[in-house]
């Protein structure tokens, strides 16, 4: 467990003696162990707490205050992180007319609400009010941050994501691009938040089928992880699987098997050798041999695939 969510678990019931079960602080406390827990991908346990601070919320505060709306926001989050679309999508919307009513319609926390609404709305597909909601919580924290800060970046870079999964290239790349500027200038040219954009644009580059494109900037996100990271590291397989992708897709198959091969030793070293991201780079490993005329040697990797399944299979039954 991680040892802050410990440390407050252990203070929570002294807590709760000395203020009461129904006190405002406590519900920041609440809130404080509901977020780390929901950063350790920890949901339901998050839920209970962000439940209870919007319970103590809602009975201390006013129908519309903005702390009100917060508390609702945090317990959206947990939702869809869950998937529980559905019951995200009235609370992020309550919450955002709640702060629009308390704080005004350009009041700078408005435009976290706004980025949280948009993000659902991406990923049920509506397309026009994801870019609409993305847009305007953008012009509200340039208003407040200027351009060329790492708070309007991180709205920039879901609108990019949208832009990219509707088929919108040119659009999509226009915003990677002010996003990896904004975060080149405070960051530096070597930093993970940097590879991620450029990983995003490299696969927005592998999508339209414009390698050229693509390979230089899977290169630099490979560089930047064997920098940063161990050359044996996860996150470097990643990235040589990527690169063999790429070099697959465009029929350089000679590059793409070594960069195959060596991503698969380093993944079965570092996960296993039964990980999904191994039996992923071998199964693509297996149509690169195909694809080259080795049929028994795609053959005895499918073989060892189905058996690392099928042992699977057997310890789930």
């Amino acid at each position: 467990m991680n040892e802050n969510i410990e440390a407050l678990l252990s203070l929570l019931p002294q807590l709760e003696s000395s203020l009461g079960a129904e006190n405002p602080e406590l519900a920041e406390y609440l809130t404080s162990i509901g977020l780390l827990l929901y950063h350790e991908s920890r949901f339901e346990e998050a839920e209970g707490f962000m439940k209870r601070a919007l319970d103590i919320r809602n009975k201390a505060l006013a129908v519309d205050h903005p702390e009100v709306g917060t508390a609702m926001n945090h317990l959206a989050m947990v939702y869809m992180a869950q998937h529980r679309l559905a019951e995200a999508e009235p609370l992020f919307r309550q919450a955002l007319a709640i702060q629009e009513k308390s704080l005004g319609f350009e009041h700078p926390t408005l435009a976290t609400a706004m980025n949280n609404l948009a993000d659902l709305y991406r990923y049920l597909g509506s397309m026009d009010r994801a870019e609409l909601l993305y847009k305007r919580a953008c012009e509200i924290r340039q208003r407040f941050v200027g351009d060329d800060h790492l708070e309007v970046a991180e709205i920039q870079f879901n609108l990019a994501l949208l832009y990219a999964e509707h088929g919108r290239s040119e659009e999509a790349e226009h915003v990677f691009r002010q996003v990896l500027h904004t975060q080149e200038g405070y960051y530096g040219r070597e930093h993970p938040e940097v590879a991620n954009t450029l990983l995003c644009m490299a696969e927005l580059f592998t999508d339209d089928k414009d390698y050229n494109k693509a390979e230089p900037l899977l290169r630099r996100v490979l560089g930047i992880r064997e920098k940063l990271l161990s050359p044996d590291h996860p996150k470097v397989a990643e990235s040589l699987a990527s690169l063999a992708s790429l070099y697959h897709k465009h029929g350089t198959y000679v590059r793409a098997e070594s960069l195959y091969l060596r991503a698969v030793e380093i993944f079965e070293e570092a996960l296993g050798p039964e990980h999904q991201n191994v039996l992923s780079c071998l199964e693509q490993y297996a149509d690169l041999l195909r694809k080259t005329d080795r049929d028994a040697d795609a053959a005895a990797i499918r073989r060892r695939i189905d058996s690392i399944l099928e042992e699977e299979e057997s310890a789930l039954d």
